[in-house]
């Protein structure tokens, strides 16, 4: 294992865990023309194995089983972290955010916009969940709903990171193990207003995060989806929006898309944690 530089550590600062994850074999996956999902046979072959060198800024620690190889500060060589199965919201919350209630917020984190360009990029964002969970319970890898995220977002004007921090909360980095189940495609609690009513099915994971962004944009803008409104709760709450006013901040979604009081907090202190992944080197994180 090659020894990182002293220009590399000056531009992590000295602060940064190096984070090496070994990738295993691995196929994307795309749309066919019915809107479901299947292997592309030529363009993206199986993956060799290889190491993936992720740079983090910050001292908090993945969940997976990956080794952290000790840096400028006190954290134990060589550790193993092991993931937790089988975790629902509950469990994710108490495992990612603080017990003392502080998040890890901008300064002008309520006046974050719903709308607007991204922070960061396709590959952090998918570095980032990787660190997390590897192996997803649905037919599409982390890069691929990345993408998804990307496009579907990028079209109508939302901000597709902060939206896939939004579903990352809502699905425990699509452990799930709550009230949604993983066939559900349902990726933003949509319909699930209890802990026994889970809500909308979708097709395919596609389907699952235009109508995770057609609800954003029920919210927050006037303007209907480009796309073929698919979110089976999108015109009530349009139609609301439209009498009282739209949402602009993400702020504002606090007792409303969620009951609680600290909801757009941890989509943002979750954000602040993906915009620390600051270099990705060596295998195909796709």
């Amino acid at each position: 294992m090659k020894k990182i530089t002293s220009c590399a550590m000056t531009l992590v600062m000295c602060c940064s865990v190096v984070l090496f994850a070994n990738n295993a074999h691995a196929a994307l996956y795309k749309a066919d023309a019915q809107g479901g999902i299947r292997a592309q046979d030529n363009k993206y072959m199986s993956m060799p194995k290889k190491t993936t060198v992720i740079i983090v800024k910050g001292d908090y620690l993945p969940l997976v089983d990956v080794t952290v190889t000790k840096g400028e500060h006190n954290i134990k060589s060589k550790t193993a972290i092991k993931k937790q199965q089988d975790a629902s919201f509950a469990i994710i919350e108490k495992l990612l955010f603080p017990s003392n209630g502080f998040y890890n917020l901008p300064p002008n984190y309520k006046k974050i916009t719903i709308a607007g360009k991204s922070e960061v990029t396709k590959e952090q964002a998918t570095a980032f969940i990787k660190m997390y969970n590897n192996n997803f319970p649905i037919f599409a890898t982390p890069g691929q709903i990345v993408d998804y995220y990307y496009r579907e977002a990028g079209r109508e004007g939302i901000k597709w990171d902060i939206a896939l921090c939004q579903a990352l909360l809502e699905t425990g980095f699509f452990t799930f193990g709550g009230t949604v189940v993983p066939e559900q495609n349902n990726y933003c609690g949509l319909g699930t207003t209890n802990a026994t009513t889970r809500g909308v099915y979708f097709l395919t994971p596609l389907e699952g995060v235009r109508a995770h962004i057609q609800h954003l944009m029920a919210y927050s803008v006037l303007a209907s989806p480009k796309t073929k409104i698919i979110d089976p709760r999108y015109y009530l709450v349009h139609n609301g929006k439209k009498k009282t006013g739209v949402f602009t901040y993400w702020s504002q979604l606090n007792g409303k898309w969620a009951t609680g009081s600290k909801y757009s907090e941890k989509i943002i202190d979750i954000h602040e944690k993906m915009k620390q992944v600051i270099a990705v080197s060596g295998s195909e994180i796709w």
